[in-house]
């Protein structure tokens, strides 16, 4: 009986831990397709802006190369975002387009 009480303060702590890192997992897999989408949209905008920046003013359909193959990945996950269709016109939240209509 002693040898148990000896070593079960490390078996608990063990046990918060464990549901420590758990919850972070299920916490960061929750939020995943949302910081995907920002940092695709982040990338896209600083593609955009070094365009710009570069060539001068330009359209919508000359803007097309510099974001067509854009992807976000997370580290350590294996899911990752892309811009596929460039002609659908589908946004990001924050009122950024992750695709060019023309």
């Amino acid at each position: 009986m002693e040898t148990i009480l000896k070593y079960l303060p490390y078996v608990l702590l063990f046990a918060v831990a464990t549901m420590i890192v758990y919850g972070w997992g299920l916490w960061r897999t929750s939020r995943q397709n949302q910081d995907l989408a920002n940092m695709l949209s982040a990338k896209g905008i600083s593609a955009v802006k070094k365009a710009l920046k570069k060539k001068g003013p330009l359209t919508r359909k000359e803007l097309e190369p510099f974001v067509k193959n854009l992807t976000a990945k997370q580290p350590f996950m294996q899911d990752s975002i892309g811009v596929t269709d460039l002609r659908k016109g589908q946004h990001l939240p924050g009122g950024v387009s992750a695709a060019a209509p023309t």
